[in-house]
């Protein structure tokens, strides 16, 4: 099977657990935002970060390394050190996980506010399945299977919808948000865990562990965890503790996360992207690594086209758009939310990147360029939260995420020779700019769901028109786009392979493209 078809199968069913996902969690961060208000809704992320981050220290870059090196060996044919890989791993995981979960029981039971005090329990709780549930889910995405990891993500988020909505009929405050964030991640690592460990139990057990493996798991894992350790201060939302200790105001907490959970939303179809690269990346390099740069440039191109349209238009919309799902008691949060779609645009372009340096393991740049990112961050949102709160917070971490991927993009270009479709990318720029300006335009006096509804249907016929005239899609993604619209019904895929064609205004090469 091609990479193309590869891609456009694991982009298609983590899109679908993607886009379950995002609806149920829009749904539910409304409903919590708005049964508990700024206040308390502050307090709770605030907890939950914490929970989060510790968590996420506490793996050791361990899941990471579950995925680089099951699939290489997986990727060579070799199902019996992939299998070993997944049972070591997994082992130190759950005993990880354990003592984790340990310290934070501890740490609430004597730090936490009375009246937070159980919720915050029942947050800690869940991270011991939530460490556990993320060896079976890079195991899946290290075969190129990310179907398997479909199920359970819905089934979960089907449980925490139902727990969310029974918090907010029986009044159950902050209690019922924890209980049901623990139901979740309990459900979540059952269902993720027993079907994908029985399937790689069944592998062939004879192998012969090759050389140094030991060593170069160890040496990725704890090059992991320095990059995770740096790169929670970028990616992680690190300025909540700024904002916690140096800001009076706790709403800022709240109208900091409404507005990057509405912004992060933008990221789904990068993500997706993103994500089944990432996968085919690193079982490339078991298979012909000389391909990586062409796919690594490709790559780039598409992520532009699909990110920059999102985030300029959402610049605009983004107002209108809180007023309509949060109400006005989430107005302060308004010029946050309008900076946050293109502060946080430069994550969409971390995937790639960042798995080409690691399949190659060459994680010391990705820690170089974190680090650097980092001493932004911190030094941005630190003279900026005091005078301007959740801006200030919104500034720092945009700032630090463009350095980081930058940096790293520099790296890769130089070292793998990428050449990067510039002059293309401009083109999806413009376009994108001119879609936002006319969104605004239309919403401006506008209702806030008339100005969502219209500002996006004219940003939208604005964006097709600019692509038609600039003339930014190439012959060669006809064969591309055709992969992916045979996986949608009938009449959608009539509709998607007329529109790319009359976009393209050119004959369809015969031929499959190189890269992806």
């Amino acid at each position: 099977m091609s990479n193309t078809k590869i891609i456009a199968r694991n982009a298609s069913w983590y899109g679908l657990e993607n886009l379950v996902s995002a609806l149920v969690s829009i749904f539910t961060s409304i409903a919590i935002a708005r049964t508990l208000g700024p206040t308390q809704m502050g307090y709770m992320i605030f907890v939950t970060w914490i929970a989060s981050m510790v968590a996420s220290l506490g793996g050791l870059g361990i899941p990471s390394t579950t995925q680089k090196y099951m699939a290489e060996f997986y990727g060579m044919g070799d199902q019996g050190t992939a299998r070993q890989i997944y049972f070591r791993t997994l082992s130190f995981q759950l005993a990880l996980a354990t003592a984790v979960t340990l310290g934070l029981t501890v740490w609430v039971l004597g730090h936490a506010e009375a009246g937070y005090r159980i919720a915050s329990l029942l947050i800690v709780l869940g991270v011991l399945p939530g460490m556990v549930n993320a060896i079976p889910a890079q195991a899946n995405v290290a075969t190129e299977n990310l179907s398997r990891n479909l199920p359970a993500s819905v089934i979960s988020i089907v449980v925490f919808f139902v727990a969310i909505l029974a918090t907010m009929i029986f009044h159950w405050g902050v209690i019922g948000v924890g209980a049901s964030q623990l139901a979740m991640r309990l459900v979540d690592c059952g269902v993720r865990l027993i079907p994908t460990t029985t399937w790689i139990h069944g592998w062939q057990r004879a192998h012969q562990e090759p050389y140094r493996l030991k060593q170069r798991m160890f040496t990725f894992a704890w090059q992991s965890i320095i990059s995770m350790i740096i790169a929670l201060i970028v990616w992680d939302r690190s300025e909540f503790i700024l904002l916690k200790h140096y800001c009076s105001d706790i709403r800022q907490v709240a109208y900091y996360s409404v507005a990057f959970n509405m912004a992060e939303r933008l990221l789904l179809t990068s993500a997706v992207f993103g994500s089944a690269i990432s996968a085919t990346i690193f079982a490339q390099y078991g298979r012909d690594k000389s391909r990586l740069p062409t796919i690594a440039a490709s790559t780039f191109r598409y992520l532009a086209l699909s990110s920059f349209p999102v985030h300029f238009i959402a610049v605009s919309l983004a107002f209108p758009a809180l007023l309509l799902l949060y109400g006005q008691k989430y107005s302060g949060a308004a010029m946050v939310v309008t900076l946050a779609p293109l502060l946080c645009m430069p994550k969409a372009f971390i995937w790639p990147v960042q798995t080409l340096l690691e399949s190659n393991e060459r994680q010391t740049y990705v820690i170089s360029s974190t680090i650097l990112a980092g001493v932004v961050d911190i030094g941005v949102a630190w003279m900026l939260v005091r005078r301007h709160g959740a801006v200030g917070a919104c500034i720092g971490s945009g700032a630090a995420q463009l350095t980081a991927v930058a940096i790293m993009w520099a790296v890769a270009v130089h070292l793998y020779k990428i050449s990067l479709p510039w002059g293309q990318i401009a083109k999806v720029g413009a376009a994108s700019a001119a879609a936002s300006i006319v969104a605004y335009l239309v919403s401006r006096s506008l209702s806030p769901l008339l100005g969502v509804l219209l500002g996006s249907v004219a940003s939208l016929a604005t964006l097709l028109i600019f692509l038609y005239m600039l003339r930014v899609l190439l012959p060669e993604d006809q064969v591309r786009f055709n992969v992916v619209s045979a996986m949608l019904p009938k009449p959608l895929e009539r509709i998607v392979t007329k529109l790319i064609s009359a976009l393209i205004r050119a004959q369809v090469p015969d031929a499959t493209p190189s890269g992806v």
